[in-house]
């Protein structure tokens, strides 16, 4: 029976000294830590209640770490990881005489974010660019795998390049060009990193961006409600598209008469209610993309139509003009569409239709006859309109004046009557009969002049208006007729009447000297007008 207990007693104390051991160490025998986190080691022992732990280096670098024993169980903390932990690290127990440890490999790693893309200024369609993948803080960088897609496809690679180094964290770069199509509007890039640590399953990060590709303008067109043709009145939309990223810029313009452009709205939605004929023109649509650089424009032509208005009739070069002055008759409208314009002279018994051009009359030489009402009628397919003028023509006095019962030849000391009068539309007032020196009375025409023998007399007809005058001369031929010698006679009565003889004698003498001149008259007429 003794022998027995103690067989039973040596098989149990053999049992126990093999059930003490180390268990593996959690989190496991190869463990990858991140730079910065936080990194725990549990190291448990089994057949013993309170072993005496310890931990170390395999070459007894500092543990970087601290250290708490809970009963059968050894913790190892480490916070943060950095780079003086990346050792294999031994966990040792002890029991009874008995010495049990565990091994660990720590692998640090760094690789905080996702990869950073890049794009060199704005992507614009057409024009070679450049993307870059940034991937921050790397460790270790020769385990760093990069790549980018556009959509599902690969993306041609460029060279790794390292950026930035801070001890043993760097900066990875990987960059390619292309140029982007209309096929890449909207369309996304990943960038993916992967890193891979020795005998650790790899860490994969990536990033997605929507390429923004900035284009235009392109494809612009104009639209007009209702129409780009239409009536007076009514109102006008003008609508201006393009495609264009960023948004485009809009300015509208009107082209004007002298070529030069009119800012005159800057949204893509033109409105003119109440359009008039002058609304009628060129619009132009300015599209400008400010990212691109680029400036496109497109023109519609608006038709403004209705009855014709404002007709205006010209006489040129006035509504009163001299007889034989050129004459324009001119009548101008707005209308759309062009009206015809029909120029007609007004007579009491029918109307007379003038021959124009372009809604004008030239009438070379205008006479009295010319003179009177002429009326402009201008119609199109919507309406009719007319407007009227009076031309007045004013005649110069006539270029002779008419004698009546004018002698060209007289007798010494023949009585005789002279008239003069004047032709003109209207009638000008004619002057009186004078002589030069005068003979006669002025104050009254036709004259009745008594002529002595061997004389010469010139008479002036002054003609005046409200335009011209003029003067003609006339002169007479007098025939001088043999009579007796009035001398003898004359002193005769002298010497009777001497006391009356003075002033008579000289009177005489006078005459008788007269009488011996010899004259001869001729009818000279010349009339110059003077305004």
């Amino acid at each position: 029976m003794l022998i027995h207990l103690t067989v039973c007693f040596l098989l149990l104390s053999d049992v126990s000294a093999k059930a003490f051991d180390v268990q593996e160490i959690v989190p496991g025998s190869e463990v990858a830590a991140e730079i910065g986190s936080k990194l725990v080691l549990n190291c448990s022992a089994t057949g013993c209640e309170s072993p005496a732990f310890s931990w170390r280096t395999q070459l007894d670098y500092p543990l970087g770490g601290t250290v708490s024993n809970q009963g059968s169980r050894s913790v190892l903390t480490m916070d943060p990881v950095n780079f003086a932990n990346e050792h294999d690290y031994l966990c040792s127990a002890s029991c009874g005489g008995n010495n049990r440890q565990r091994t660990v490999s720590i692998r640090i790693f760094s690789f905080p974010t996702d990869p950073i893309i890049e794009v060199s200024g704005p992507l614009v369609l057409g024009k070679q660019a450049s993307i870059t993948c940034r991937i921050l803080n790397v460790y270790p960088s020769a385990g760093l795998d990069v790549y980018m897609k556009k959509g599902e496809d690969l993306m041609p690679m460029g060279e790794l390049a390292e950026d930035f180094t801070t001890e043993y964290l760097e900066t990875i770069s990987l960059t390619t060009t292309f140029t982007p199509t209309e096929t890449d509007i909207g369309e996304k890039i990943t960038c993916v990193a992967k890193l891979s640590v020795e005998k650790l399953e790899s860490k994969q990060r990536q990033t997605m961006q929507i390429l923004n590709v900035n284009y235009g303008p392109q494809k612009i067109h104009i639209t007009a409600s209702p129409g780009t043709t239409l009536l007076e009145d009514s109102s006008l939309m003008l609508h201006c598209m393009t495609e264009s990223n960023p948004p485009a810029r809009i300015l509208w313009k009107k082209q004007l008469a002298n070529e030069t452009l009119q800012s005159i709205g800057k949204n893509h939605t033109l409105s003119i209610p109440n359009v008039q004929f002058d609304d009628s023109g060129v619009y132009i649509c300015e599209v400008t993309n400010e990212v691109t650089n680029k400036t496109e424009k497109r023109t519609v032509t608006v038709s403004v139509q209705g009855a014709p208005r404002l007709p205006e009739f010209s006489i040129l070069p006035s509504a009163t003009v001299n007889e034989g002055e050129m004459v324009t008759l001119q009548c101008s409208v707005e209308s759309s569409p062009a009206a015809q314009i029909v120029i007609r002279r007004k007579l009491s018994s029918k109307d007379e239709l003038l021959e124009s051009k372009d809604g004008i009359v030239h009438i070379p030489s205008v006479t009295p006859d010319d003179a009177g009402s002429y009326e402009c009628e201008v119609e199109n397919k919507f309406g009719r309109r007319k407007v009227t003028g009076t031309l007045s023509v004013e005649s110069f006095p006539s270029t002779a004046t008419t004698l009546t019962d004018q002698p060209e030849k007289i007798i010494e000391a023949e009585d005789f009557d002279s008239t003069s009068a004047t032709y003109n539309t209207p009638q000008y007032k004619s002057g009186i009969l004078e002589s030069k020196p005068s003979l006669a009375p002025k104050d009254r025409s036709p004259t009745l002049y008594r002529l002595p023998g061997n004389d010469t007399i010139t008479n002036a007809v002054d003609v005046f208006g409200a335009v011209t005058n003029g003067t003609e001369e006339i002169e007479i031929f007098i025939v001088k007729t043999e009579e007796p010698d009035y001398v003898a006679i004359m002193i005769i009565g002298v010497s009777s009447a001497a006391t009356v003889a003075g002033p008579v004698a000289a009177i005489l003498v006078y005459l008788c000297r007269k009488a011996k001149i010899n004259g001869s008259y001729s009818l000279v007429k010349s009339l110059q007008p003077q305004v």
